[in-house]
């Protein structure tokens, strides 16, 4: 019976030792797979960069190019200058004024608004001397289980 306990009682610590060792080959990997990610992020989001800032370069050139050309078309070299700003002006206007509309109709978090409210109605409509959560007559409502789904109120 003795051999049989000790039979046991290795597989058991061979057991809880191969589990051991295959969390920390899972961390492992996991280290070294967000190694790679973090390298991938870094190289994509410096090709974006470069990207944005060729992108604007381009667009200034296309808009001096747009100025020589009205100068080659007959306008005098401030004119052509001038009329490409008052486009870009007109642009930045327009722009403005929709951002400015929009901007309006951003109202307040009223959901999390109305969830302080009530919070708040819940915690001063408590009964004197009572503090338990979901006990009669506080209007708290007792915590929810742990690994409960909690759904928030509309």
């Amino acid at each position: 019976m003795a051999k049989q306990d000790s039979t046991v009682a290795s597989l058991v610590n061979s057991v809880i030792t191969d589990g051991q060792t295959l969390v920390k080959q899972q961390i492992e990997l996991a280290k070294s797979e967000l190694q790679y990610s973090a390298k991938q992020a870094a190289a994509t989001s410096g090709m974006l960069i470069g990207a944005g800032v060729l992108g604007f370069l381009a667009f200034v050139f296309a808009l001096v190019a747009g100025a020589y050309a009205l100068i080659q078309a007959g306008l005098a070299p401030w004119a052509g200058f001038l009329v490409v700003a008052g486009l870009l002006l007109l642009v930045a206007i327009i722009l403005g004024l929709l951002g400015r509309s929009r901007a309006k109709r951003v109202g307040p978090p009223q959901r999390a608004l109305a969830q302080v409210q009530e919070t708040k109605a819940a915690l001063t409509a408590r009964g004197p001397g009572s503090s338990t959560p979901g006990a009669p007559g506080t209007g708290l409502v007792p915590a929810a289980p742990q690994g409960a789904a909690i759904t928030p109120t509309p």
